[in-house]
């Protein structure tokens, strides 16, 4: 019969470090009591068979379920369900509203996660972006690859060199042209300083690709984009085949794109310029559940001041 506990220290929580990613594993190594991250262990007979691992966000207004894994011969038996169940209540005593996951489709255990997720009152997955992946030797093949002269009223720089003055020049625009997911400083937090760019066109900064190393070998190019106006001519493609470069001749083999699907322009560059040169091109889903008991949603009620006068 398997047991649940939750873990509370690096020292035993490293015993479970397989059974979830490696961006992750840190995580575990680094437990501690009164921790954001938490962990959930199953085991039978002192022998690790599964982990549930969720991370409450800053402010406590939401929660990300990084991970759930059970060994493969164990699954089957409930302890999936049981896992999530459980990870769901530690939440709660944290008084954290809701919950999110994002996963990736293209592995074999999507159906099992989906059919978890329904089981226990998520919403239906949305898709979110594509995630393609690659090696540098295939994509420097792209015929884009070619196309990473820029003229001379353009100029790329380390995205770390952006001054004071361009960053609220950014942040103030006086005709906003920079989607809210797509701004660059939400995204800087462990940035890839190797082949994270800017771009800049008359001096001033048009376009930006900032990257995150997932692994040694792995670079994730997370999110990229030029002003509208300049994108017909190709300056983000560019800008993009420089990074790759970079990269290539820093001999890191591995590549990863996210591009959300709201953006049109971006999805179809990568269906029809980029696929051919993807190893895989998958979809990340994501799904959300409230974790508002209903005594609790009674006491929020209660503690709304009367407006009647």
């Amino acid at each position: 019969m398997y047991r649940l506990e939750r873990l509370e220290y690096g020292f035993v929580a490293c015993l479970y470090q397989s059974f979830t990613f490696p961006r992750f594993r840190s995580l575990l190594q680094d437990l501690k009591p009164q921790s954001n991250v938490i962990a959930i262990a199953a085991s039978e007979a002192y022998e690790p068979v599964g982990l549930a691992l969720a991370q409450i966000q800053p402010g406590q207004q939401s929660s990300q379920i990084l991970s759930i894994y059970v060994e493969p011969r164990y699954r089957h038996e409930g302890i999936g369900t049981a896992l999530l169940q459980r990870l769901e209540t530690e939440l709660q005593q944290y008084h954290c509203p809701r919950a999110e996951l994002v996963y990736t489709t293209g592995h074999p255990t999507i159906l099992s996660l989906e059919r978890l997720l329904q089981k226990r009152h998520w919403s239906v997955p949305k898709p979110r972006m594509l995630v393609g992946k690659t090696t540098t030797d295939t994509i420097a093949n792209a015929p884009w690859m070619k196309r990473t002269s820029l003229p001379v009223a353009y100029r790329l720089f380390p995205w770390q060199e952006i001054t004071s003055s361009e960053r609220i020049a950014l942040q103030q625009q006086t005709n906003p042209w920079i989607p809210p997911m797509l701004m660059p400083f939400q995204h800087e937090q462990n940035l890839e300083s190797l082949n994270s760019l800017g771009l800049r066109y008359q001096g001033e900064i048009v376009g930006w690709m900032i990257t995150h190393r997932l692994d040694p070998d792995t670079i994730r190019y997370t999110a990229g984009f030029v002003r509208p106006d300049l994108q017909k001519l190709g300056r983000f493609i560019s800008l993009l085949a420089n990074a790759i470069q970079i990269q290539i001749d820093a001999k890191i083999p591995y590549c990863i794109w996210t591009s959300p699907l709201e953006f049109s322009g971006m999805v179809h560059f990568v269906k029809k310029h980029m696929s051919p040169y993807l190893t895989s091109l998958e979809e990340s889903r994501g799904s959300h559940r409230s974790l508002i008991v209903p005594n609790q949603v009674e006491e929020k009620c209660l503690a709304v001041p009367s407006q009647a006068t």
